[in-house]
């Protein structure tokens, strides 16, 4: 099994480490979160959302982080881009979903 934590940028995508590969886009919170898991990895501490609150990531960054275990290496991605979500039964683009998603 692998874990990736991925950052949402403010378009709507989900990427690993400091900068989004899709716009170059990078925050504070990128930094903290790529920060935090490597730090994690250097302690063999697990990959999770709990994990990463304990090793003192801010509640920002948390807010813009999804972990995601795939069940191989082979099959893990570095990023995403989403162009439709459906929250709440509503279809939406990243951008009319409101302050929690950008």
């Amino acid at each position: 099994m692998t874990k990736r934590a991925y950052c949402r940028c403010n378009s709507g995508h989900y990427f690993t480490g400091e900068f989004c590969p899709f716009d170059g886009w990078s925050s504070a919170a990128s930094k903290e979160l790529a920060e935090a898991v490597e730090q994690l990895a250097r302690e063999d501490r697990d990959l999770s959302l709990e994990e990463l609150r304990k090793a003192g990531v801010s509640k920002n960054t948390l807010f813009r982080t999804i972990v995601v275990e795939f069940f191989t290496g082979s099959s893990a991605f570095e990023a995403v881009s989403p162009g439709v979500y459906v929250v709440n039964g509503e279809t939406k683009t990243p951008h009319k979903l409101g302050a929690f998603f950008n």
